[in-house]
């Protein structure tokens, strides 16, 4: 769209195009692309001596060095706080792409040399993006590593010698507790709202409940894996395939409004990832994103398994039919997505998997089990039942098992990364968490903060004490140690309460 002459943003925004249309990484993108890029992306001013990146950390950031000079360090063993300099990169470079499409830690360090300008690229914004700028973006990736690799085993090929480890140049490593200044940063987007409301008028009662199975003294758990993993038409939310269905014919003009539609419904989230993970398209590294799901599989093939699903006449209905009871499950599934992330970036954590399909997917094991015994969830749903003051004691009593552990074999036939299987067995214990423990916190803790403001479904009259004294604030302070000095009461309050400023974002188009 056209800016008036004059405007503030327009040149700034123009120069900037301009500067990175002359970066060899941004080649073969337009103008439009690098505008959608620079929009959704933020530019670091950074003093020299300064982190960038920190050895063995676990982010998954891609940076670009605009303006500057920047040093490649690895740690010098038994020496503290001492490092070698492998390489310095100058303005054009870029770093940190490997951890764009390798869950591992960072091998080297990257320190400012002079007052730099950094371009931040975080995964999630290519994620979002369309589907051809993200397979540019995986295109310059795969090239940039195809050329270290080449120069690699040209300087292997022509050692004659020892390497001398001694002639490489030691350097101070600085501060850890130095953090680059921010300069510019976008206006807020929110990555999985949709741009069209669904409405679903729910009706519901419960004058006619079906009868209540018999409790279970013992359940043989092979038999209920074999069962569980025998379930293979799990119901999805009519109102989102409502939304998708104008979409599965022909070319889409917005895959990511296709994918957001999708990421409502944790169903269809999951078969799709389970497409993308099958022996067919089977990568060297898990697909645990829808985005990345549809690169992998392709969007037409994405549409057909999407209208296949759908269209099953005889597809079993969620909740004994009970649409009320359906409804409140879709809403606390995407509610807790939604508060997952916004609870990360208030904490200012960063992970390499997807929060928000970790939070989407957290109670899968609930629908599996609906389907074994569909009387249950109703009767624990009844506010006058004496069977819903404790929903984990009454799914073990009168189903045999808790809706975690039937998360994780139900998310395992469907060949799900391993973060979402155990945030799905442990969103309820995150004491027991040995692995993925942030990501498990951050679902446990969303779970409580909906039901806290009324969008629960295993949960009642959540308290703020009851967060407050909540064992993941520990895990979360074990994994991220800012948040060590954090007075916890006041932060619960005060994330409370932007809660309750941004409530409609995180509702939004929830009218199931």
């Amino acid at each position: 769209m056209a800016t008036a002459k004059g405007a503030n943003k327009a040149p700034g925004l123009e120069q900037q195009i301009n500067f990175l249309k002359g970066i060899d990484f941004f080649n073969n993108f337009d103008n439009h692309e690098l505008r959608q890029l620079l929009e959704a992306c933020k530019i670091l001013r950074v003093k020299a001596g300064q982190y960038i990146i920190k050895e063995d950390s676990m982010e998954r950031v891609f940076y670009i060095l605009l303006k500057g000079e920047v040093s490649v360090v690895k740690s010098v063993a038994h020496k503290k706080r001492r490092a070698v300099e492998l390489t310095k990169l100058k303005a054009g470079a870029c770093f940190g792409e490997m951890s764009m499409v390798m869950d591992i830690k960072r091998t080297a360090g990257v320190i400012t040399r002079s007052n730099s300008f950094i371009l931040v690229i975080n995964p999630e914004v290519i994620s979002s993006s369309n589907v051809f700028l993200q397979l540019k973006f995986y295109k310059r990736f795969c090239e940039i590593l195809a050329g270290r690799l080449i120069i690699a085993h040209e300087h292997l090929a022509g050692l004659e010698k020892d390497i001398n480890l001694k002639a490489l140049k030691e350097i101070d490593l600085p501060s850890e507790d130095q953090e680059p200044e921010i300069t510019s940063q976008p206006a807020a987007t929110q990555k999985h709202q949709t741009e069209q409301p669904v409405t679903v008028t729910p009706q519901a009662s419960y004058d006619e409940l079906p009868p209540l199975p018999a409790k279970k003294d013992r359940i043989v758990r092979s038999r209920m894996q074999r069962r569980l993993r025998a379930v293979l038409d799990l119901p999805f939310n009519p109102a989102v395939a409502a939304l998708l269905k104008p979409m599965l014919n022909g070319k889409v003009d917005n895959t990511r409004v296709l994918a957001d539609y999708i990421q409502l419904d944790p169903v269809l989230t999951c078969k799709i990832l389970q497409i993308a993970n099958s022996s067919f398209f089977r990568r060297t590294a898990p697909v645990g994103t829808v985005p990345h799901a549809m690169i992998t599989v392709g969007i037409s093939h994405i549409q057909e398994s999407i209208s296949d699903i759908i269209s099953l006449a005889d597809s079993p209905k969620a909740f004994s039919g009970f649409r009320k009871i359906a409804s409140r499950f879709w809403r606390h599934s995407v509610a807790v997505a939604r508060i997952a992330v916004l609870l990360a970036e208030s904490i200012r954590v960063s992970s390499s998997a997807d929060i928000y399909l970790a939070g989407l997917t957290h109670d899968l094991g609930i629908i599996g089990l609906d389907l074994i015994e569909p009387a249950v969830y109703p009767h624990i749903s009844d506010p006058s039942s004496e069977i819903s003051t404790n929903f984990l004691k009454a799914e073990t009593s009168y189903i045999g098992i808790d809706h975690g552990q039937a998360g994780f074999w139900l998310g395992e036939s469907l060949g799900l990364p391993e973060v979402y299987l155990n945030v799905m067995r442990l969103h309820h214990s995150p004491d027991m968490a040995r692995s993925h423990s942030l990501i498990i916190a951050l679902v446990h803790l969303a779970d409580l903060f909906a039901s806290h403001h009324g969008y629960g479904f295993e949960f009642s009259d959540v308290t703020t004490d009851k967060i407050t004294k909540s064992f993941a604030w520990i895990l979360i302070q074990e994994k991220h140690r800012p948040f060590l000095d954090v007075n916890l009461p006041d932060f619960i309050e005060q994330f409370d309460e932007e809660l309750n400023k941004t409530w409609t974002n995180i509702t939004k188009n929830l009218n199931f």
